[in-house]
């Protein structure tokens, strides 16, 4: 495509972004290689819309390793909570602290004997 007819698409890419037809000025955008149409794509997608998955294409043609980085470090965020299920309390907060256990003296003589008996020690 010859420069003349690239600023044209161009023109058209921006026209219909400002009319909010997102898809349609992306594929122009795509077509020219539209390094600012391509980024402003990815920012819509990314900020208005919520959807890093899909940006992070446009950002990749654009060549905007910062906004790929970020949306590769909220990943690795959003999976290793998900790995440690922080959403969960930590088995610290959730465990039950009981007393001490009382065993009555009848009845750990009577377990001595039977260890005994059975040739193990009361300590093993």
């Amino acid at each position: 495509m010859d420069p003349k007819q690239r600023i044209e698409y161009i023109r058209k890419g921006n026209d219909l972004f400002n009319k909010g037809e997102i898809d349609k000025a992306a594929v122009i955008f795509e077509k020219t290689g539209y390094k600012d149409g391509l980024t402003r794509v990815g920012d819509h997608l990314y900020f208005d819309k919520k959807q890093p998955l899909f940006a992070f294409k446009y950002y990749k043609m654009a060549g905007r390793q910062d906004m790929i980085d970020e949306i590769f470090a909220r990943m690795v965020f959003a999976l290793g909570k998900l790995i440690r299920n922080e959403d969960e309390k930590p088995p610290e907060e959730v465990k039950v602290n009981l007393p001490p256990l009382k065993v009555s003296p009848k009845l750990k003589i009577f377990a001595e004997e039977i260890l005994r008996q059975h040739g193990e020690s009361a300590d093993s």
